[in-house]
Order: structure tokens, then sequence, then C-alpha cells
């Protein structure tokens, strides 16, 4: 070793060693006040530093936006909390553009013609989704890898297609039949006011339970909320929704021991526990059910991942108990209260705009339909009614909630400033559907005479995120449909509602957790004169 470079690490070290012996000096004369001050002024110079360096100095500092947003995720979960995500978004693009930083490692977007580009192929969900609220195993919309999703999707298709859709249409049709006579003998003959948030959820979450699980859980039959079901889906969105926001805090959390209290268990009260409890019982039940072999099997969608168990594919991948649990969760939590906003949507619109609502009726009392509506039916006679749905939907999108995707490799150009790859981008469906360009100047109002245009109708069809978009779209988005065609419309054709105005009150959508619904929506009905 060189004279010179023994010497010169010597010097350092003895330099070290008396920079030392004065930090411990100071501290052994110093008073308490003197200590606490010094530690005040070291965790705000850190702080200040962390503010500066992730405001000015991060990969999407080039990026407008608020200036909370960019140093801090809690500027999220404040709005996401309050309620107003959804509309601050959307006002925010005004101010600055189709795109802006709404965190510091993601950039909202307002384009829909950009959800190609965001929501690729092959791109995947972001750490966003890592803290997987509704259990310590992802379901299919949890997973963030897309090939990993590609390999969990296959697993648990089938029951989603449209074929075996179609074979269990006469299951809706019975939920649709004891939905109207149940709305008939309650309020069309007492004249009583229904709520109407709460029946279509009842209708809603028994048509999902019939086609998972073979039989309804009784919401229309009984009139409640059974076993706080739904009020539970609605604390449990909320919460992950605010740990998805939070996910490098909650994924730190999770590799610590304090990660399982923040993860729902069965029956430990919390909103998804409760729910988690009935997914037990009900796979519990069908497991014994299956012990008798003289039982009749089941066609329905629990069972359809029963069978999965012992099917191996190609890669062989198969689906465990555990992926199975998460599955028949996703379909309870995700399956019914969507659908349940969009009646209440389409209700709100009609009966808000009356001249819509007079071609609805026109084009029903002439078109020839079942006893009960069947989907291909009303999809060929009912043209304008469809236009009345999608329009809802385009208007208030039931999911107006961000859907982070990560910025792929080799980054992305977005209006003259560049993204570096690992980033997050998202869309709200709240803001790509009031999209003027799009829909023109009048994409505030509810006009279904839009969906009518077939060159236009391809266009909005193309760049919709209601059901999210491209390879992640919802897999329900079918049975949803379904639902919206042939309920309400049977509803409208022996029956005449109208909004009645409580306690002076005007029906509002609120969004808790990302999830939007009606409240103040009351309803009465009469029988039709025809």
């Amino acid at each position: 070793m060189a004279p010179g470079f023994y010497c010169s690490l010597k010097g350092t070290t003895d330099m070290a060693s008396t920079l030392l012996d004065q930090v411990y000096l100071a501290y052994q004369t110093a008073t308490p006040i003197q200590i606490a001050a010094t530690v005040i002024a070291l965790i705000t110079a850190s702080i200040l530093h962390s503010i500066i360096k992730t405001r000015y100095f991060h990969p999407l500092s080039q990026f407008p936006g608020p200036f909370w947003a960019s140093i801090t995720r809690w500027w999220i979960v404040y709005h996401l909390l309050k309620g107003d995500e959804y509309s601050i978004l959307y006002e925010l693009h005004k101010k600055y553009g189709p795109v802006f930083r709404v965190t510091p490692t993601m950039l909202m977007c307002s384009d829909p013609k950009m959800l190609p580009v965001i929501y690729h192929r092959r791109a995947d969900k972001s750490n966003h989704y890592g803290p997987g609220g509704f259990g310590k195993t992802p379901g299919v919309f949890n997973i963030q890898s897309h090939d990993d999703h590609v390999v969990a999707r296959k697993l648990i298709a089938s029951p989603y297609s449209m074929t075996n859709l179609k074979r269990t249409e006469p299951l809706i049709d019975g939920r649709v039949v004891e939905w109207i006579s149940k709305l008939d003998k309650e309020f069309a003959t007492t004249g009583k006011t229904m709520e109407y948030s709460s029946w279509s959820s009842y209708f809603t979450y028994d048509v999902i339970s019939e086609l998972a699980f073979g039989k309804p859980l009784g919401f229309v039959e009984k009139g409640y909320d059974i076993d706080d079901l739904i009020v539970s889906f609605h604390k449990g969105a909320l919460s992950f929704n605010v740990m998805a926001r939070l996910h490098p805090l909650t994924n730190f959390f999770k590799k610590t021991g304090l990660g399982a209290l923040l993860l729902p268990k069965p029956g430990d009260g919390s909103g998804v526990g409760n729910v988690m409890k009935i997914r037990d019982d009900l796979i519990a039940s069908r497991l014994k059910e299956l012990e008798n072999p003289l039982a009749s099997p089941r066609k329905d969608m629990l069972q359809s991942f029963l069978d999965a168990r012992s099917i191996t594919h190609d890669d062989g991948s198969s689906l465990d108990m555990e992926n199975l649990k998460a599955e028949v969760l996703l379909v309870l939590l995700g399956g019914a209260d969507t659908t349940a906003t969009a009646f209440e949507a389409l209700m709100y619109y009609l009966m808000t705009n009356p001249g819509c609502f007079k071609k609805v009726l026109a084009e029903i009392d002439n078109a020839p339909l079942s006893a009960i509506p069947q989907y291909d039916e009303v999809l060929q006679h009912c043209p304008y009614y469809v236009a009345c749905v999608k329009e809802a939907l385009r208007l208030c999108p039931p999911t107006p909630n961000m859907f982070p995707r990560v910025v792929p490799p080799g980054g992305l150009n977005l209006y003259g400033k560049f993204a570096p790859e690992g980033m997050e981008m998202s869309c709200n469906a709240f803001v790509t559907q009031r999209n003027t360009d799009m829909y023109g100047e009048d994409a505030l109002e509810y006009k279904p005479e839009r969906w009518l245009d077939t060159e236009k109708a391809a266009e909005f069809e193309k760049f919709d995120f209601t059901f999210g978009y491209g390879t992640r779209k919802c897999m329900g988005m079918n049975i949803s449909f379904m639902e919206l065609y042939k309920a309400p419309l049977q509803l409208f054709k022996g029956y005449a509602p109208r909004l009645v105005k409580k306690d002076g009150k005007e029906p509002r959508v609120i969004v808790v957790g990302g999830m939007a619904r009606w409240e103040n929506l009351y309803v009465a009905i009469e029988k039709r004169k025809l």
C-alpha cells in the first residue's frame, strides 16, 4: 500500500474520531431542551429534503398537479374519505389538462383514446393492488402480473362466458318474476314508496347468489339486507381503497408482524370479514353436500370452481382452495353492487328525462318480447332502451375509481412530456366518459340518441371504460347487462314509476371507497293502464 494513501486514510480516521468525540461531548453537556430541539431540527430537515426532492427533482416533477398530491399520498386518501375524489379529478383535469400528477408516483389521464396505450394487452397492475385487502390470497382482480393473470383467468373464465350465461338465463328470469311480484305486493298495491336503491340491490344480490351458489340468498323475499352483507361490502370497499392508495405503507406493514392486523379474517367483525364468513359457510355447505353420492350435481359458479380444482392445464396450473375462496369472495363483493348502481342510474335519468322515458315505453309496448324479455330479443327489438342503459352507464359508471397500471419499459411520451418506466398511470371512467372531444359539447347531458349513430356508437364502445379495459375487463360484465336488459324493462312494461321527494332531499350519487351508489332515490309505482 502506498505511504501517501496510508497517511490520508489515517488522517481521515482521526478526523472522524475527533468529530464523534465532539458530538458525544456536546450530547453530554446539552440540556434536554437542546437535545429535543436538535432532533426536531433533524426531522424537519429530513422532511423538507424529501418534499423538495419529490416535488422538484422526481421523474414526474415536469407534470402539473396539486402541490400536496405531488408530495404525499395522503392528499388522495383525504379526498377518497371525503367522497369527492372522482369529482375533484374531473375538475383538476379542467385546470391542468389531459394528464396531471395525482400522487408522487402516479399520473391521471382524461383522454379516452389513451386507454389502449395505458391498459395495453400486456400491462401489469401496479403495487396499488398489492395490499389485496380482501384476504391473504389475491383473486384474479388483484393479480398484478399480466402473465400470472392470464393463467388465473383461464382457470375461472368458463362460468362467465356468454354461452354459459345464456344457459342460465332462465334462472335470472325466475328472479325477475319474484322481484316484480314483490314490488307489486309491497308498493304498487299499497301505494307505499320504495327506496329504489335498496330494492335494486336486493334483486342483484339474489341474482348473483343464484348464479354463484344455485339459490338466492333471499334478499327480495325478506326485504332487507341479510346478514348485513351489503353494508359490509361498502365498509370493506372503503378500507381496501385506503390501503391501496397508501400501498408503500401498507406493503411495508404486511412484511412485518403488523401485516396480519390489516387483513380481514372470516367473522372478525370487519366489513369484508363478515362477507368471508358467509362465503366460507356456503363453501362448507356445498362440500358437505358433495359427500352424498346421491346428491344431484349443481350447475353454478361454485361448482364450476370446485370442478376446476381437478383440472391441470398444459402450463401445470390448477385452482387450489385458497384461490377458489378468493374468487368466490370477489363474486360476492363485486358481482351485485355495481349492477344495482346501474339500475338506479337508469331509473333516475329516465324519470328526469320524460321525453326519453316516453320513447322507451313506445318501443317496448310495440316490441315482440317474451313474457320475460330475453337478452337477444332486447338487443334486436329495443335499441333505444339499450341506448338508454349505455348512456346511464356512461354518465354514472358504478366504479368511478382509479385503476393504475405500470408504465412499460421504454416509458411513455405524453403530450410533450415523458413518463419513465415503472411509474403509475390511471384513468377514471367518470372523467373519460365526459370527454367532450369524444362525446361532444353536450357530453354532460343524458342523450341516449348518441348511441343510435352506428359509427359513433362503435367508437364509444371501443373507448368505454365502465367495466375496465382490455384483457382485464370485468368478467361479470355480461351478467350485468343481462340483468339490466331484463328487470328494469319488465318493470317499465307493467308499471308507471315516478320519483318521490322525501324531506326535501333530491336524489344524488355518493361515492364510498370508489364505489358509486344513489341515495334519496325514492320511487312510487302503479300499474300501467295498457
